[in-house]
């Protein structure tokens, strides 16, 4: 469906306007709950009613996220319109207004910033752990550059912590019995030691088998739990206007874990009649994993190309020999502060992580003995805040801070490959082993910013808004092989001696930035200084240090809201964001001087409108949106000197328009029906000169065809025939094949695809009632209904990676016999639709996949004292 952005507009400034139309009413807080409640949010880094906040934000309290069963990020879904959340092992890679979270690697950075009681989370898995006790979740849609930061480019997710308070002490505890095996314990405690210091302890223990089944016994289950958690929260009020909250947390994940990228295969294209992998051609059901090779034709095709796929079409059944592991740990510490000096209102917000996780899966997603890939990234990460927040109820508020960062990161990946073993290989039994792969990564970061805000009410009703950032991005980046801790056997490194325990390598392997090279191999231009390679055969590269990479940006926000009624407000904004540049880690992207890509931007307009209406009784916020983005981190193929370089590259244009809506009505006060829905329209606007995956074109022969020339370069001679991915604009890359230029080089135009993770359309519809028992207490049944659209999983957009539409229903059933005992049944998915969160093309050809869980349910008693 093709609607333009002034179409769009022109739709939804009549439906707003006939809204605001509506007689209103002051919202009135009654004390047996009477009404739809208020709920307070930090999204401009103050308190403020949601419906006063003039930017899209979706808010769940500590009773919605019990209500809706929100224990992790990727509940969120369908509940918060133009959001989507992938994910793949333990990376969370959400997706909001046509962003998505692709890279999760130590040379990237999110693009939905992740924040936890304030504090930005550089790794996208650190906001999946500690949903226990919590006072609120925020979802900001949109870029948030002003007042968050360089990584908000789609938006952020805000988990708040419940806070210690001294109104007494009291706590709580919660058992799940579930599906799989499951037993999940959580519990709080809220103890006041005085009247000025208050402690708060909150943990949890959850086991699992896991939803994912392998029926290989050396193998294991996958999606199992081994989790624990513990928080500590110190709050300390030694005057009226000082406040001090001091927060101790630590999570731990264990078990098989969920594979790093995907844990099923989903397929491979092949060109039948030359048996060649070329893209989009016909769909072959085959794991071609290198070595996965057992004797047999594999029809269509003429010969062995691999083995067949294991319960092809069932994502959640697997037959693998190799055991996969987690081992994933976080400690956080953080201090948060503030001092009301009248006018105005100081804080310091500190936060410091300790994060590493370690993962292990079967490499070629089978039951042969091929190959076993390990990941182990680490974060050390230090922030500091510092913030002056207006008081008063004057015409003018304002927010100033100052913010600092730094981020030690690392991360190795090892494939080690054992002597190959392949079910129903009748052939003669002979050794066979490939070499193995080893890679370390490391990173800092130091980022500076500063930041100012203000509203300035010129009327009782027109606010309007004006923001600033200023942000300072310093990065360093190394990187380096095994090349050096490898045996030699004649006069080269043994890649097969590469096992999943070789060691960590010598710091001196990742050479020293800006120091002459030793390095004297002739593959590539002349070795750049900060390159090191073996002094035993200076043409074997070892490792580099890149020089460092500074990325500055201002970002901006202005807005104007006006207040129609006592309880509906209109507001339109225009904002920019940006998401931070990296370095292309590969030794020729540094040689050739590509070790670098710059930030992306986003230019963001949006309107809106935000009413309650029937005393209370209904809430309708509406907005509509266009995004510009400029600058895109995309792959690409690039000719550079004597060779062609697939790198990332700020290549990439789009825009984003569509509009959404939030409903909540309360027709009695037993009955509260929501509900949510979000158009949204995605696309690349320029994005070309990319490589399809496993086969950009091949060659097959033509008796009859003459020799095919394409601006002077010969792209196939006489008797054969070039073809390229079918459906696709596919062709010679400018700048290659021709005399003095790169060998012939071939890519695709992507410009018009649309952008991976964006539905059409998404939402949900939920109703809960509330039966009154008496003295026995209340009933109250829930239903939702979360839905969404066809979306693609790569900007390739083929057949292969596509999820279909889909509708899943969640039921509960909660009985509440006093404020202190409650049960509920619950089951999720019921529809028991297979949906894939992450598409990823790997080794062989084969796309990847990972899926969201099947049908669930559970029992979860409650009690608080």
């Amino acid at each position: 469906m093709k609607i333009s952005k002034m179409r769009l507009l022109a739709t939804t400034a009549p439906l707003a306007a006939v809204l605001l139309s509506t007689p209103s009413h002051a919202q009135e807080e009654t004390s047996d709950g009477a009404g739809i409640e208020e709920i307070i949010v930090t999204a401009q880094r103050r308190e403020e009613n949601l419906q006063d906040v003039p930017i899209s934000v979706s808010a769940f309290g500590a009773a919605q996220i019990v209500q809706k069963g929100l224990n992790d990020v990727s509940r969120l879904e369908g509940l918060v319109p133009g959001f989507t959340f992938g994910k793949s092992g333990v990376d969370a890679r959400p997706a909001i207004r046509g962003v998505r979270t692709e890279s999760v690697d130590v040379n990237a950075d999110t693009t939905i910033g992740m924040f936890i009681d304030g504090i930005y989370q550089s790794r996208a898995s650190q906001a999946t752990l500690g949903f226990i006790d919590l006072e609120r979740v925020e979802v900001q849609r949109g870029p948030q550059g002003t007042l968050y930061g360089r990584n908000t480019f789609g938006g952020n997710i805000s988990i708040v912590s419940a806070r210690p308070d001294f109104s007494g002490y009291y706590g709580g505890a919660d058992l799940t019995i579930g599906d799989n095996s499951q037993v999940r314990l959580s519990g709080y405690l809220n103890a006041p030691l005085s009247d000025t210091v208050a402690l708060r302890f909150a943990g949890g223990y959850e086991k699992s088998d896991g939803f994912v089944k392998n029926i290989d016994p050396k193998g294991g289950n996958l999606f199992d739990d081994d989790n624990k958690y513990v928080r500590a929260s110190l709050r300390l009020q030694p005057t009226e206007n000082l406040t001090a909250v001091l927060k101790f947390d630590y999570a731990r994940r264990g078990g098989n874990g969920g594979s790093a990228f995907g844990y099923k295969l989903v397929g491979s294209y092949f060109h039948v009649p030359s048996n060649q992998q070329l893209f989009n051609a016909t769909p072959v059901i085959l794991n071609t994993r290198g070595g996965n090779r057992d004797g047999i034709v594999d029809a269509p095709l003429p010969t062995d190309q691999g083995i067949p796929l294991f319960a092809a079409g069932n994502p959640y059944l697997i037959n693998n020999d190799y055991r996969g592991s987690l081992d994933l740990r976080n400690a956080g510490w953080s201090a948060n502060v503030a001092y009301d000096l009248g006018a105005v209102t100081m804080k310091s917000i500190t936060g410091y992580s300790d994060f590493e996780t370690t993962r292990t899966q079967d490499t070629d997603f089978s039951s042969s003995q091929i190959g076993a890939d390990y990941q182990f990234t680490s974060a050390k990460t230090l922030s500091q805040e510092l913030q002056l927040v207006s008081n008063g109820s004057g015409p003018l508020e304002y927010v100033l801070g100052a913010y600092f960062f730094k981020d030690k990161l690392n991360g190795t990946f090892i494939n080690e490959q054992f002597v190959q073993v392949v079910p129903g290989d009748t052939r003669p039994a002979a050794v066979r082993q490939s070499g193995g792969f080893y890679q370390e990564f490391r990173a800092e970061t130091e980022s500076l910013a500063a930041y100012a805000q203000a509203s300035y009410a010129i009327t009782e009703k027109l606010k309007i808004t004006g923001g600033i950032r200023y942000t300072r991005d310093k990065k360093d980046f190394q990187f380096a092989n095994a090349n050096e801790v490898l045996p030699f056997v004649g006069g080269a490194p043994v890649g097969t001696a590469i096992t999943l325990r070789t060691g960590n390598i010598p710091a001196s392997s990742f050479g020293v930035q800006g120091a002459a090279t030793n390095c004297t191999y002739t593959t590539l231009p002349a070795p750049q200084p900060g390159f090191r390679c073996l002094p035993a055969d200076t043409t074997r590269f070892v490792g580099a240090t890149f020089n460092a990479a500074t990325f500055k940006k201002a970002t901006w926000r202005v807005g104007l809201d006006y207040q129609v009624a006592d309880d509906s407000l209109l507001y339109a904004s225009a904002s920019t964001g940006f998401s931070s540049g990296g370095f292309n880690g590969s030794q020729a992207a540094a040689a050739l001087g590509r070790s670098t890509f710059a930030p992306q931007t986003v230019t963001a307009f949006e309107v809106g409108s935000k009413n309650r209406f029937a005393e209370n009784s209904v809430q309708l916020n509406l907005s509509a949106f266009y995004n510009r983005y400029a600058s895109l981190q995309e792959q690409r193929q690039i000719p550079v000197g004597n060779t062609t370089l697939s790198i990332i590259e700020n290549s990439g244009k789009a825009r984003s328009y569509g509009a959404e809506l939030e409903a909540i009505w309360k027709p009695a006060d037993a009955l509260t029906l929501n509900a949510s829905f979000a158009y949204l329209n995605a696309e690349y606007t320029k994005y070309d000169q990319v490589a399809a995956p496993f086969g950009t074109s091949i060659l097959v022969p033509d008796a009859t065809a003459p020799a095919t020339i394409v601006n002077g370069v010969t792209i196939a001679p006489a008797g054969q025939k070039r073809l390229f991915a079918v459906g696709y604009n596919c062709g010679l890359i400018p700048g290659t094949g021709g005399a003095g230029q790169p060998g012939a080089a071939y890519g695709c135009d992507l410009s018009g695809n649309k952008i991976a993770h964006s539905p059409e359309y998404a939402g949900s519809v939920s109703a809960q009632y509330d039966i009154d028992l008496g003295s026995a207490g209340k009933l109250s049944p829930y239903v939702q209904v979360n839905f969404s659209g066809a979306f693609f999983g790569q900007a390739i957009n083929s057949i292969l990676d596509q999820q279909s539409s889909f509708a899943k229903v969640d039921l509960r059933l909660t009985w509440e016999y006093n404020d202190r005992y409650s049960i509920q049944g619950f089951v999720t998915n019921l529809t028991n639709e297979a949906t894939a969160t992450r598409f990823v093309y790997g080794g062989g050809g084969n796309l990847q996949a990972s899926y969201a869980p099947p049908r669930l349910w559970g029992v979860r008693g409650s009690v608080k004292f």
